[in-house]
């Protein structure tokens, strides 16, 4: 079947079911107060389904999947929610923003802030609200099946054994409480998960590298850009990355990290702390209509949590963006020894302990399953570090910022390049921000983003493209005589002030009206999802 014909297919049969209905839905497990009193096992646990809904009839299932339906529809003992005893007392302050996930906002007395995630999700937000109660909508929200209620749970114990931050979500009940206030119509008789938001002070909090201050990645790229005393744990958000690869976690955009910032003898270090954990081990492709979604295409990056890692580029579109920028600087090597570290800490036992932070019940259900596929997934690590190494190196974007910096291209032999990028004092080198070898067996095109002075030097002959854009100030570059580097360098500047080199070593397209991307730090925001 072809592509055209599926993506008309699947376009056209909802919408001819769009009126039927009304299908409507709640991501509160107990709507109603009195329900509340027969559900109470005590005064301080009740039983639970985080989504009995999704328990559906043999042909809605044949059609639409398996997925993790039995686990949704399993009643589980819950902790029920005291805001009056909780961290010595919560107060609701908001409701948060989130594109599916319902969230309110709590702060403690000494202004800490915690937020409760709804674990049921919302997806037909997103629908114009005519559709909102439509079969549209009841698909959008039957597919949050595909997810594990539960998955969050057990992975705080993984990280803390590989060395990376992480939030520690705490399974709760919501009562329909009068300590709401406002809220208690939206959040009351909610499961959800309550945890430590990461922002601002989080001294006391390890799992967060007790940094003073946890900020959100506009912050941290808005100081990346404009200043280059300002640092980025690269290899520590290689970690990460690698980890969210073996989970299988496709949603790793912008918005789902977090940034300790560290104090530098001069400027500061930002360390990743990943959060929105909804998509690890994610069970989409087990039936016909999911099968002919995913052969359209239109959303390659949901990965199915399988045995084998499969298509790395397509599990890691959602991160690609960042992932370019911070992961420039690091070789092959620092790749591979980052996925033997993370083989080498997260042993056996690591692993199947951490799955019995599940509810009894779920383990039973879910965990063999998924455990026996995480250590194979493990086995695979090396391979897929190197498979996406590759991928990123095909073509690299060295960024500098807004302050005076100098890059030094030197072409070695057998076709090698050299990058190094210096930040500049009164003219004169003070320190190095960047430095790389490429190769050209791996990289054929390089995109080098800066101000000042662009300096290309060496023996050899380019074998690799590159390209230069100039910042919105002076810029000078300079060529060695006689450096092979005919056709191989593209100078992108304007016509305003700027030094060129002569001769034709290089290929100088003047444009006084160039992409605003390529200026400065406010420009270059615009290449990224940001709160």
């Amino acid at each position: 079947m072809n592509r055209p014909y599926l993506n008309t297919l699947l376009t056209i049969v909802p919408l001819i079911l769009a009126g039927c209905g009304p299908y409507t839905h709640t991501v509160r497990q107990v709507p109603h107060a009195r329900q509340e009193k027969e559900l109470l096992l005590n005064e301080s646990t009740i039983s639970l389904a985080a989504g009995k809904h999704y328990r559906t009839g043999r042909l809605h299932t044949f059609l639409y999947g398996k997925h993790y339906r039995d686990a949704w529809a399993a009643p589980v003992p819950v902790r029920v929610l005291d805001l009056k005893r909780e961290k010595g007392g919560l107060t609701p302050v908001k409701q948060g923003g989130s594109r599916q996930t319902l969230n309110l906002w709590l702060a403690d007395s000494a202004g800490r802030e915690y937020v409760l995630r709804s674990v049921d999700k919302e997806p037909a937000v997103g629908l114009p609200e005519s559709l909102r109660a439509s079969y549209i909508a009841f698909i959008a929200r039957d597919a949050t099946s595909a997810t594990h209620p539960y998955a969050a749970l057990t992975l705080p114990p993984m990280a803390r054994a590989i060395g990376i931050y992480h939030t520690r979500p705490e399974l709760v009940y919501m009562p329909h409480s009068q300590d709401l206030g406002e809220f208690r119509d939206t959040f009351a008789g909610m499961v959800a998960m309550l945890e430590r938001r990461p922002d601002g002070d989080q001294s006391d909090a390890p799992w967060f590298g007790s940094a003073e201050n946890v900020k959100s990645t506009r912050s941290m790229l808005e100081d990346r850009f404009r200043d280059n005393d300002t640092e980025v744990d690269a290899e520590f958000f290689l970690r990460s990355r690698l980890f969210d690869m073996l989970l299988g976690d496709w949603s790793r955009h912008e918005g789902n990290w977090r940034w300790a910032e560290f104090g530098l003898e001069k400027g500061v270090k930002y360390k990743a702390v990943p959060r929105d954990r909804d998509n690890v081990f994610y069970k989409l492709n087990d039936a016909l209509v999911p099968m002919l979604f995913m052969a359209t295409k239109q959303k390659e990056h949901f990965r199915t949590f399988r045995g084998s890692i499969r298509n790395v580029e397509a599990l890691n579109r959602s991160g690609r963006n960042l992932d370019e920028l911070l992961l420039a600087e690091l070789p092959r090597e620092t790749w591979i020894q980052e996925a033997r570290t993370i083989k080498a800490l997260l042993t056996d036992e690591v692993i199947e302990n951490a799955f019995r932070e599940l509810p009894d019940t779920i383990y039973a259900l879910t965990a063999d399953r998924i455990i026996e596929k995480l250590k194979s997934r493990r086995g695979q690590l090396l391979r897929v570090a190197e498979a996406y190494y590759e991928s990123l190196s095909r073509e690299v974007d060295i960024v500098g910022s807004d302050k005076h910096e100098e890059f030094a291209v030197e072409f070695l032999n057998e076709g090698r390049v050299e990058v190094k990028a210096y930040k500049l004092k009164d003219g004169a080198r003070e320190k190095a921000v960047f430095r790389r070898v490429f190769d050209p067996e791996e990289t054929k095109q390089l995109n080098i983003y800066g101000e000042d002075r662009f300096l290309f030097s060496g023996e050899g002959a380019s074998q690799i493209r590159i390209r230069v854009f100039g910042g919105a100030g002076e810029d000078r570059y300079a060529i060695r005589e006689g450096l092979g580097t005919k056709g191989k360098v593209h100078i992108h500047d304007s016509t305003y002030g700027n030094v060129y080199p002569d001769g034709g070593k290089a290929k100088v397209r003047k444009n006084n009206n160039p992409p605003v991307q390529t200026l400065d730090a406010k420009g270059m925001l615009l290449k990224y999802y940001l709160d």
